[in-house]
């Protein structure tokens, strides 16, 4: 109930309209109980013989005295046909201000739900972009957004039942309550033996649902990362003929849902015939019970008790509503849990209370006793790095796959954070640097381009607005893209889709160069940058780079090293460990080092 409580902390700004919710409930409530009780003298002026003295009797109680009241204005003058002009006025009336009232409350209660779930979903998208890669690297994609489209939905769909009903079913079981005590407090007394019947149904009903709506909500994550895993490596499935083997997994995954479905199913819909057979039965006892109160001349009259009957039966939909609200509870909680896990993560990199700006490098980046490993108690990917680059010169980090040059330059921004050691830029230690601002100062370009589905201009300004087309243009032309950008449907406004699909490898990495000339940061880190490029892309891209490292402190991981052999030093990293350190044509010569066959297979 933790969870669900804290969705409903979250109304606290729509407050004021929960307040006039509530009046219009009250209001829709007691013009629905209005139009209930008419029922009464309807079928007193209906079928009483004509020549009947309608006019009210003394009152002998309180009870007594409202039902007179309401009389006197109805059979005043003892005419029938005037008592069932008024009574169908009154009918009229009730009805019409009940349904206003009703569809008031629903416009004000749709609007505070959508609210809510609006800034739910807000909420969890800051959250995301928060959080450290390491978060996301644990679990699976298509879970993340499971959570945030499905298990919002559910809780959309749940807010949206229990809120209405939390409030609207409570007043009408209320209202109807009182009705029927007006008619017959022995009988209503008799009719609320129903209650604590329903609730054991309810709490034992409510415990199984809970169990199960985790359950489909982790069965749900799981298919949902199939599909998501599917879209994205579509080419390799049809490549490798795995189109069956992914159907086969799809399919245990789409039936362990389903059998999960079906359980919450099953006891999610017992509890209102469980609930309607109870009240059925009590008010088959009330029906006899009162039955022979009539035939032997008791205190309730037959027109009375037909009225009672109606009331009591109005009280059933009321009552089985309320009692699945327990049910939505506990199926949202299991999607609340789910999504408060993500608000309540705490990010593995942050800014401590002592972070300050940095706008500028001056100096040197010095990695010290640098050690790092994703997971505690694991082999440690880099151990004990020492390393200093000064300003403006160009490092290249070269090593077999996985002796951890990417995690190497990933630590420089910050995506992780060192487990030993620390990182200085100009002396300062990076923890003590604002993120924002010490990411400011690298420009990156990965083998793995990242582009978004949205045009090229808003995927070169990378989040810069306003930044100016002459810039975005400029960037451009220096990146060796222009030309094609402008051989594009629409030049620089084309669209160019998801993972920028649409262009090709070459043009993909020409556009992300084009990226990191516009953010011109000081620190640039090229990461295989010109890897599975055809011969022209990659002397297109090769040239871009060029004046991309110009003036620059460049830190360079290349698939080919023949690219790097300009570099001023080279860093040879074996087994997580620098190994040799010195510039092309001294480390050729050296037989320890691996960097000569490294070289050599490169070519």
């Amino acid at each position: 109930m933790r969870e669900y409580f804290r969705l409903v902390r979250l109304l606290k700004p729509y407050r004021h309209l929960l307040v006039l919710s509530f009046i219009l409930v009250v209001l829709f409530s007691v013009f629905n109980a209005a139009s209930v009780y008419l029922s009464i003298p309807l079928l007193k002026t209906l079928f009483t013989q004509s020549g009947t003295d309608l006019s009210v009797l003394p009152a002998k109680n309180f009870f007594d005295g409202f039902r007179n009241y309401i009389d006197s204005f109805i059979f005043s003058g003892n005419d029938k046909y005037e008592s069932l002009l008024k009574v169908c006025i009154l009918l009229l009336s009730a009805y019409f201000l009940k349904n206003l009232f009703g569809y008031m409350q629903s416009i004000l209660t749709q609007y505070v739900e959508k609210s809510l779930i609006t800034d739910l979903r807000r909420k969890l998208f800051h959250k995301f972009n928060s959080l450290s890669l390491k978060y996301f690297n644990e679990r699976k994609s298509g879970d993340i957004v499971s959570r945030f489209i499905t298990d919002v939905n559910s809780i959309q769909n749940t807010v949206s039942v229990t809120f209405t009903d939390l409030i609207k079913q409570p007043v009408l079981i209320i209202t109807f309550l009182l009705m029927a005590f007006f008619i017959s407090w022995k009988l209503t007394l008799v009719s609320m033996l129903t209650v604590p019947l329903s609730v054991l149904f309810i709490i034992y009903l409510g415990k199984k649902l809970r169990k199960y709506s985790i359950r489909v909500q982790e069965k749900l994550g799981e298919f949902t990362s199939v599909i998501s895993e599917n879209i994205y490596g579509g080419k390799i499935i049809r490549a490798f003929s795995m189109e069956d083997f992914e159907n086969r997994r799809f399919e245990v995954k789409l039936k362990d849902y389903l059998r999960s479905l079906m359980k919450s199913s099953i006891y999610s819909n017992l509890t209102r015939p469980l609930t309607e057979i109870v009240s059925v039965v009590l008010g088959v006892f009330i029906i006899y019970y009162a039955g022979r109160e009539i035939f032997t001349g008791g205190s309730l009259a037959p027109e009375e008790f037909i009225g009672f009957l109606i009331i009591i039966f109005q009280l059933m939909a009321p009552i089985k509503d309320l009692s699945t609200v327990s049910n939505r509870i506990q199926e949202s909680y299991a999607a609340a849990s789910r999504i408060f896990e993500i608000v309540d993560a705490k990010p593995d990199v942050y800014d401590t209370p002592k972070s300050a700006d940095k706008r500028d490098f001056t100096n040197a980046i010095e990695f010290k006793n640098v050690s790092f490993g994703y997971d505690s108690g694991e082999k440690l990917i880099l151990d004990n790095i020492n390393l200093t680059i000064r300003k403006n010169e160009r490092i290249a980090l070269v090593g077999l796959s996985g002796v951890g040059k990417s995690t190497m330059v990933d630590l420089l921004p910050r995506f992780y954070d060192v487990t030993g050691g620390e990182i200085l830029i100009d002396g300062v230690n990076i923890k003590d640097i604002k993120l924002k601002s010490l990411r400011k100062l690298f420009g990156i370009v990965t083998q793995e381009i990242i582009l978004f589905n949205d045009t090229i201009e808003n995927n070169i300004a990378a989040g810069h607005e306003n930044i100016g087309v002459e810039k975005i243009t400029d960037a451009s032309q220096n990146a060796n893209a222009h030309d094609f950008i402008m051989q594009t449907e629409n030049g620089y406004e084309t669209v160019i889709g998801d993972r920028g699909i649409k262009l090709s490898g070459g043009q993909r990495q020409r556009i992300a160069i084009a990226r990191a000339l516009l953010e011109n940061a000081p620190i640039m880190i090229l990461d295989e940058a010109t890897s599975s490029l055809d011969t022209e892309s990659e002397a297109l891209i090769q040239d871009a780079i060029e004046r991309l490292m110009k003036n620059r402190t460049s830190i360079v991981i290349a698939h080919r090293l023949s690219t790097i052999k300009n570099a001023d030093r080279i860093i040879v990293l074996e087994n997580g460990k620098i190994t040799s350190t010195g510039k092309h044509e001294d480390l050729i010569k050296d037989g320890k080092s691996i960097y000569k066959k490294l070289y050599e297979l490169s070519e």
